[in-house]
């Protein structure tokens, strides 16, 4: 019996080296992917260094929540949903209107909140408990991060208008989930 000791814990290392290397490369394919969505967001009204720090910082949530799991996955899956939406209706904005950056500043606060409705409805439906504090934090950080891309032009104006767009968005679906349960 002594014998085989060894040779169990030394099997058992090698499982958790494959299975935290598998996680590792499945977050960092996450991760990659989330930034390639956000990509446009980016490229097409908002190619400044604050908004590469949120499209990193989008790309790393993502894949921390990934490599992390459970709830933290759970939680940045359904915020990158979320924010995918105020991250890139600037863009598609643009594909029409091809000087929407210049206006982004005077209407961005009504495409942040625009944004931000489509953000609170995803989230409302995917919800947790509210003592779920892993999802919550996960979902919050990706959703920031993402919609930040697309707000960032507009200021505090555009980070206002999501805020209360994901609350305006988020209470009726979370008050009629609450009222149907």
């Amino acid at each position: 019996m002594a014998a085989s000791e060894p040779f169990e814990g030394a099997l058992k290392l090698a499982a958790r080296r494959a299975y935290e290397k598998g996680r590792l490369n499945g977050a960092l394919r996450r991760g990659a992917a989330a930034a390639i969505l956000a990509m446009p967001g980016f490229l097409l009204c908002n190619e400044t260094p604050w908004a590469a720090v949120c499209l990193a910082g989008f790309a790393l949530a993502v894949a921390a929540g990934r490599m992390r799991g459970e709830d933290w996955e759970e939680g940045s899956r359904a915020g990158a949903m979320a924010g995918i939406a105020p991250c890139l209706l600037p863009a598609a904005v643009r594909l029409f209107d091809p000087d929407l950056c210049a206006t982004i500043f005077a209407h961005g606060p009504w495409l942040c909140g625009a944004g931000g409705v489509a953000a609170g409805v995803i989230l409302g439906l995917r919800r947790r408990a509210a003592s779920d504090r892993p999802f919550w934090l996960g979902a919050f950080a990706a959703l920031g991060f993402a919609a930040a891309i697309g707000c960032i032009p507009s200021g505090a104006a555009g980070f206002a208008g999501l805020a209360l767009g994901v609350l305006a968005g988020g209470a009726p679906v979370l008050a009629s989930r609450k009222a149907a349960a």
